[in-house]
């Protein structure tokens, strides 16, 4: 980790430092440290005379920006959605900056650390569960599953929040596994890997659980297509030992008797009645607005922090142009992602984004039944797995060995 000692480095630093405390600290000081880093690359830049190159997302994310800006401005709820904003903007200079700063080493040194984080993050999330701390009340319907006594959530204080952190982490730690040569190394991201998926097993996410099986199946994809039957055969067999608590759980995916299905249900119908009203500019930026307005549209009298949908939640807070230029960011990186898979020499630029496009298109089914961007750090995991991908291909482009 020579960068920490590497008085010129101080960007790389303080990035590598977010990333890190990013699960464990308010979110708020997140945000001032990448404004901060942010100052520090934009005088070194100045300083420096150098020109800062433009990628083919830029515009997209521009367009993504500015709807946010006009979101916030006119919301029911201004002083909140403007706090937002300052978040959403935090997050985007983040990934801004990764994309410029980062080469083959300080890029595996970044990822390296969030590994790392997220492994403390499930060490806790594990304790929690083996210990039988029970957490919300809202987590567990007992009806369905007599047999869970306990969900895991950790630092996150939320067990669906925790899974959808746990995906991303878990993916890019499958795709350093993949790509180590060093032994040492490779045993060490396989009990990282391994750590992970075991607390992501207890948050007893199904949500979480069925983003995980897609990201492994498009990081298995990108390696070899032959090894899918085998996987697909290995998860098949594995039914017969997982535990009845397990086995449970999954058998509730889909069904209307499971009370967290049956709610989800009519909070969709209410936000697609209040998406109706508010198609044009939305209600505003951040949950404040929407929890301001939903109580007109309420179903059954059930509550609700928000849509239980992202795609709905993006529409509702920011119109149809917030949605649309979100979905064309997205699908930008894909686009770039898929470049990279197919046009880089170099195996560790294919698999992190191979494992970065895996763990978004988790999420992003995920998002049809919960809102995966509600919590400031899934917001910013989910945008950092898209700076991962855009950092790739700059270093693929600009190095003509990759």
């Amino acid at each position: 980790m020579n960068l920490i000692f590497d008085k010129d480095k101080g960007i790389e630093l303080g990035l590598i430092l977010g990333i890190f405390a990013m699960p464990f600290i308010t979110f708020k000081y997140i945000s001032l440290l990448m404004f901060c880093t942010f100052g520090c690359f934009f005088l070194k830049k100045l300083y420096k005379k150098e020109k800062i190159c433009f990628t083919p997302i830029d515009g997209y994310l521009l367009i993504f920006l500015l709807v946010l800006i006009f979101s916030a401005i006119f919301s029911i709820t201004k002083n909140q959605s403007m706090k937002e904003l300052f978040v959403y903007i935090s997050i985007l200079l983040m990934v801004f900056m990764v994309t410029r700063s980062f080469d083959k080493k300080t890029l595996n040194q970044l990822l390296m650390f969030f590994i790392i984080a997220a492994t403390f993050v499930a060490i806790y999330g594990i304790y929690q569960y083996l210990t039988g701390a029970v957490g919300g009340h809202g987590w567990v319907d007992v009806k369905t599953n007599p047999n869970l006594k306990a969900r895991a959530y950790s630092t996150m204080d939320n067990p669906n929040i925790l899974a959808e952190y746990l995906v991303i982490a878990g993916s890019l730690s499958v795709a350093l596994f993949l790509n180590s040569k060093n032994i040492y190394r490779k045993v060490f991201l396989f009990g990282t890997t391994g750590i992970i998926l075991l607390c992501l097993l207890f948050t007893f996410s199904r949500g979480g659980w069925i983003a995980f099986a897609l990201s492994m199946f498009i990081i298995l994809a990108s390696e070899n297509k032959k090894i899918i039957p085998i996987a697909i055969l290995l998860g098949f067999i594995s039914l017969f030992f997982l535990p009845d608590v397990v086995l449970d759980r999954i058998k509730t995916i889909g069904s209307v008797k499971d009370s967290s299905n049956a709610y989800r249900f009519l909070i969709w119908a209410a936000s697609i009645k209040m998406l109706k009203d508010f198609w044009a500019s939305g209600v505003g930026l951040g949950y404040a607005a929407f929890v301001k307005v939903y109580p007109n549209y309420t179903l059954a009298g059930i509550k609700a922090a928000h849509a239980h949908n992202s795609y709905l939640q993006i529409a509702i807070e920011t119109g149809i142009l917030g949605l649309l230029a979100f979905l064309m960011s997205v699908l930008k990186a894909y686009m770039i992602g898929i470049f990279n898979v197919y046009k880089s020499k170099d195996p560790f630029f294919k698999r992190i984004s191979a494992a970065s496009i895996g763990a978004i298109s988790g999420l992003m089914v995920h998002g049809m039944v919960e809102h995966i961007l509600f919590d400031y750090r899934v917001i910013f995991s989910f945008w950092f797995a898209i700076a991962i991908i855009i950092a790739s291909y700059n270093n693929i482009v600009f190095n003509k060995n990759n």
